[in-house]
């Protein structure tokens, strides 16, 4: 329902983008909740089809990182598959170098992450402010642990498939 890139070039940004994206079915009342995104919000939004070749633009030749990146990279494949796009990229999970890097914590959703490392996080559930959250988390992980701790949970597209 909603797709958002957040590009860095080390800790700089480069470029965001985001979009809604029209499901094929109604949204379901759980998600109108959480997310607030309900149907008459999506009327207007593209379809995956004529978002996915500027998807595979933005993203070609960069790492993903997203919080459950399995959970994103399992939808977005899956999405690519359907309009005959391939879509292999080399991910980074935040939620594993979370629970790598600080064991001690007691949860490691990305509320918590945020709040842990104190990166201000008022918005969850839409993606924009989960990209931001996300890329925020990822610098303050860099600054606090150095890239070469964070970058060890790098993950082939390979592995985060069985991961």
């Amino acid at each position: 329902m909603e797709v958002a890139v957040i590009a860095l070039d080390g800790s700089r940004e480069r470029l965001r983008w985001d979009s809604l994206v029209q499901p094929r079915e109604r949204v379901p009342w759980f998600t109108r909740k959480l997310t607030g995104i309900d149907d008459g919000l999506l009327r207007d939004a593209p379809c995956f089809h004529e978002i996915a070749s500027t998807l595979a633009t933005l993203t070609q030749d960069r790492i993903v990182v997203a919080h459950n990146v399995r959970f994103d990279m399992t939808a977005l494949r899956h999405e690519f598959a359907r309009v005959g796009l391939p879509f292999e990229r080399t991910t980074i999970c935040t939620e594993r170098v979370g629970r790598r890097l600080m064991p001690a914590l007691e949860h490691y959703n990305l509320t918590s992450l945020c709040r842990h490392l104190g990166i201000h996080f008022p918005k969850a559930h839409r993606a924009l402010a989960d990209a931001e959250a996300t890329a925020e988390l990822l610098k303050r992980m860099i600054m606090e642990f150095g890239s070469d701790a964070v970058l060890r949970g790098l993950m082939p597209e390979q592995q985060a498939k069985r991961a």
